[in-house]
């Protein structure tokens, strides 16, 4: 049976009826009309209540909800910005390297050009970029797409890679011959070396995509109004000793959660994109502690897979 419309007035009771203090009602029925009472209160009242029971906490605020509620939004707004940075580094390191080795017209639509072992997936992937191609041409406005069909009679790869979404970029890579694949895989070495002030770092094809996988994961779930808090990835990141080491993490632990996603990306941002990244997310973790009283805010930390207390660290530190 489905469950009765309620009014906010009657949202509002039914609240109070389980011992949550709501200290300004008008402004509580505003929050839960804009933002939905089932996106708010259903998942993330859960850290405010008696295990087994509906019934609240002593001294639980709508406002520690709300907070919280507010915290998941402005983390994924923060991990989608840096999603974005590094999507828009692969993209043009795929587009580099590919059409260095590729040199022809469309070489990216020729599957001989990628492993010749995973023909199904290449010839979907190409389909799929064919069909961008096609819906760009088609468009009445004007676009680089357009252009090149009508100067160059030919679309580079380094123009169609902008209308390619994530996960095509993701599988663009996976499908790549061996060859240009490690010359990609050296590159992101290269970077990691330097991110961690090393020189023992060199990753493989099998690393990088397992770290690019979960990197898109996060992308999908910050793009849209999923919730954050809790997220797991499919698959464990594959563990690198220079990295995972720093931040206490073992060989054998999982690896799935999103600050294990947040502990891969650091090797695919500059340094001082990365510290702000960091700090970023300290910053509104700090914010969250200063609204959150009837709990430990680590409870909620940890469902990120955050450490107990990382928000206490110095700014600087990574």
């Amino acid at each position: 049976m489905s469950k009765p419309f309620k009014t906010l007035d009657e949202q509002i009771s039914i609240l109070k009826s389980r011992g949550l203090i709501i200290p300004d009602e008008e402004a509580a029925k505003l929050s839960l009309l804009c933002n939905n009472y089932y996106n708010v209160i259903n998942y993330y009242s859960k850290f405010f209540m008696v295990g087994g029971t509906d019934n609240y906490l002593p001294d639980v605020s709508f406002n520690e909800i709300l907070s919280v509620y507010y915290f998941d939004k402005e983390i994924k707004s923060i991990f989608l910005k840096a999603t974005i940075d590094i999507e828009k580094c692969l993209k043009s390191m795929i587009a580099y390297y590919f059409s260095e080795a590729h040199s022809e017209d469309y070489s990216y639509l020729n599957v001989n050009n990628f492993d010749c072992s995973k023909i199904t997936k290449t010839v979907n992937l190409i389909s799929g970029i064919s069909k961008t191609i096609a819906q760009k041409e088609r468009e009445k406005i004007d676009n680089s797409v357009k252009h090149y069909l009508n100067h160059h009679f030919n679309v580079p790869l380094w123009v169609i890679m902008n209308y390619l979404s994530f996960g095509q970029v993701v599988q663009f890579y996976e499908l790549m011959k061996q060859s240009d694949q490690n010359k990609i895989a050296k590159r992101f070495s290269d970077f990691s070396n330097k991110a961690l002030n090393t020189t023992t770092v060199h990753l493989d094809s099998k690393k990088l995509l397992s770290y690019l996988k979960n990197i898109h994961e996060i992308r999908n779930i910050t793009a849209h109004s999923n919730k954050f808090i809790g997220f797991k990835c499919k698959e464990n990141a594959h563990y690198l000793n220079e990295l995972h080491s720093l931040y206490n993490i073992g060989n054998n632990d999982s690896k799935q959660d999103v600050f294990n996603v947040f502990v891969t990306m650091r090797i695919f941002l500059a340094p001082g994109n990365f510290t702000t990244f960091n700090n970023s997310i300290r910053k509104r973790m700090v914010h969250l502690s200063k609204n959150v009283n009837s709990i430990d805010v680590n409870e909620i930390f940890e469902k990120l897979g955050f450490p107990y207390d990382w928000y206490k660290l110095p700014a600087k530190q990574l």
